[in-house]
């Protein structure tokens, strides 16, 4: 029997898995995806179509392999020891400058406002290869598989390639789980950490209503333009941002630029693109189903993504890119949360013995990159569920 199942290996079940582990504590990690080499983590990304397209990766470790390694505070003053501890254990720092590139450069020299980004990215190992959103393949950025692979050496098991389809509640207590193939998992305490879209989908199979609503994204695009051979496709991206109320800016290459750039007849290739991403705090308007994911663009969230479009563009033009090749990408989503926030009341169980440490229990509208709050919660949620809190 052990302790703990925890369902989900990403920024909160690894987290929560490590801090059990290590405290002694018999855990069980199961991960729905594969165990796979970080630079081929772009091999397990699935998309979730809707209004908002939104994009995971479901292997070990979870989408914590495809971040750009962004590691930015939430506004959550209680965690403030743990985002100490996080920050610490992450190795968390600014872009140095010696690791921006030409495009990163050219933009902070056209705007004051810039701010260098926080990463969990150990620089003596970065060849600001621009590879992030693909997995690091020189070991330098921060995944959770660093706390997975802790939490093994203190002794928790991990089971991989078994999705969940519902918890085991006798009477009003959590007792295990069981996947879609039959199999059984019993624990005395339950942990889902299956992310934003996942987590409520096993509530629901389970009996427990009101999961679901209040789907946030962190919708973002992508605004780019020509300005030849300045190869922010091939350096270290998100090395910057400006921090808006409502959006979030930040130089960014997206490969969906230079076709949408060909189809209005311009020659150009990748090493020839300079853009900055979009980000937005959007509204929690959306919800998950069992078949399927609803999230579309509110009044609200159109008027963000469009006055953050105008001032990126102010910038580019500024940088001196061709006014009249700027276009931008369609909306897309990486940060799900919010779906379990009407079930939990702060970090109490739902139930007795089940617990949620993951985004689906951090309110929205969020805005900003997720990962360093969601460790920092479960660092929290650790420490309760072990007494030391």
């Amino acid at each position: 029997m052990f302790d703990f199942i925890v369902v989900g290996s990403g920024a909160g079940g690894a987290t929560i898995a490590k801090e059990l582990a290590l405290a002694g504590r018999k855990v069980l990690i199961i991960e729905e995806g594969r165990n796979v080499p970080a630079e081929r983590a772009a091999e397990t990304y699935r998309i979730a179509p809707s209004g908002v397209e939104i994009w995971q990766t479901v292997c070990l470790g979870g989408t914590t392999l495809v971040s750009m390694g962004n590691a930015v505070r939430g506004v959550h003053e209680k965690l403030e020891s743990y985002y100490l501890e996080t920050e610490k254990e992450m190795g968390v720092t600014p872009v140095p400058e010696s690791h921006m590139g030409n495009g990163t450069r050219l933009l902070l020299s056209v705007s004051k406002d810039w701010r260098f980004m926080p990463k969990a990215i150990d620089f003596s190992k970065c060849k600001s290869c621009g590879k992030c959103p693909l997995g690091c393949p020189h070991g330098a950025k921060w995944d959770a598989n660093a706390y997975v692979q802790k939490a093994k050496a203190s002794g928790a098991q991990i089971i991989t390639e078994t999705p969940i389809k519902r918890v085991l509640i006798v009477g009003e207590k959590a007792v295990g789980v069981e996947s879609f193939d039959g199999k059984t998992f019993k624990a005395n305490n339950i942990v889902l950490c299956a992310g934003a879209i996942e987590t409520p989908r096993i509530l629901m199979r389970s009996g427990i209503e009101g999961a679901g609503s209040g789907l946030y994204v962190d919708t973002f695009i992508t605004v780019g333009g020509i300005m030849e051979g300045i190869c922010l496709s091939g350096e270290l991206n998100m090395s910057l941002f400006i921090k808006r109320e409502g959006y979030l800016l930040s130089p960014h290459y997206s490969s969906f630029i230079v076709p949408y750039l060909m189809s209005k007849g311009y020659k150009v290739r990748p090493i020839d693109i300079l853009g900055i991403m979009v980000k937005i705090a959007d509204e929690p308007t959306g919800s998950v189903e069992e078949g399927r994911v609803i999230k579309g663009l509110s009044n609200r969230d159109v008027d963000l993504l469009y006055r953050g479009r105008k001032e990126a563009e102010e910038i580019l033009i500024r940088a001196g890119v061709d006014a009249e090749s700027i276009v931008s990408t369609y909306p897309r989503g990486v940060h799900p949360g919010g779906t379990c926030c009407s079930l939990v009341k702060g970090l109490e169980p739902l139930i007795e013995s089940l617990y949620i440490s993951d985004a689906s229990v951090i309110p929205g509208p969020f805005g900003i990159p997720p990962i360093l709050t969601i460790v920092a919660m479960s660092k929290n949620i650790a420490d309760i569920l072990t007494g030391r809190a």
